[in-house]
């Protein structure tokens, strides 16, 4: 009677216990790319970088995935650190900060007076799979498009794309590709203002 009064008192222990794998945090970190340019034709502006526009799955931590032409899941396991849309936005700002272009870059909540506006629209910023899993890559495509404040102008707009086969089926293999894609868009970035500020 004692052995079984201790068997169910460990069965309810172990009944009651659950295993919750742990979540894995990832963080979108672009190495530096800083590079320093001599056109001067923006030097006496500030500028302004608007939060970025983005679909509501980058504003929030959950990681997705796309699959085959049509599906799309999340990551059980691993999730952003920070969401795609603010670190994102982040990284344009330092980077543009990086270029020298302008007399200063202000981030989006900054009372500041500025004669041009930078606005970006993150459309694409995920890991995809093959239907069989067999293959994956990353695809990050960025707008960018230059305000001119005080006449509400577009003084110029261009899209960025950057696709990289990934090298492993997994989250970190992914996340890894996404900064080296978005590392590539920054640095196109750069060079594209620094014709614009000719």
């Amino acid at each position: 009677m004692q052995l079984l009064f201790i068997t169910l008192i460990i069965f309810l222990f172990v009944g009651c216990s659950t295993t919750t794998p742990a979540v894995s945090e990832y963080r979108i970190n672009v190495e530096s790319t800083a590079s320093t340019f001599t056109q001067t034709g923006c030097q006496e502006e500030s500028l302004k970088v608007a939060q970025a526009f983005s679909p509501t799955s980058l504003m929030t931590h959950e990681m997705n995935y796309g699959q085959g032409s049509y599906k799309q899941y999340k990551f059980t396991q691993s999730q952003w650190a920070e969401s795609p849309n603010r670190a994102i936005s982040a990284e344009i700002v330092e980077h543009i900060k990086s270029t020298k272009l302008f007399k200063n870059v202000q981030i989006s909540k900054s009372r500041s007076k500025n004669g041009l506006l930078l606005e970006t629209n993150i459309e694409d910023f995920m890991q995809y799979f093959s239907e069989d899993e067999q293959e994956s890559f990353v695809s990050v495509r960025i707008s960018l498009t230059l305000i001119d404040v005080e006449t509400s102008k577009v003084v110029a707009t261009k899209t960025f794309k950057s696709k990289i086969e990934v090298d492993s089926i997994d989250a970190d293999a992914g996340v890894k590709h996404l900064n080296i894609a978005l590392e590539n868009i920054l640095k196109s970035s750069g060079e594209w203002l620094s014709e614009v500020c000719r």
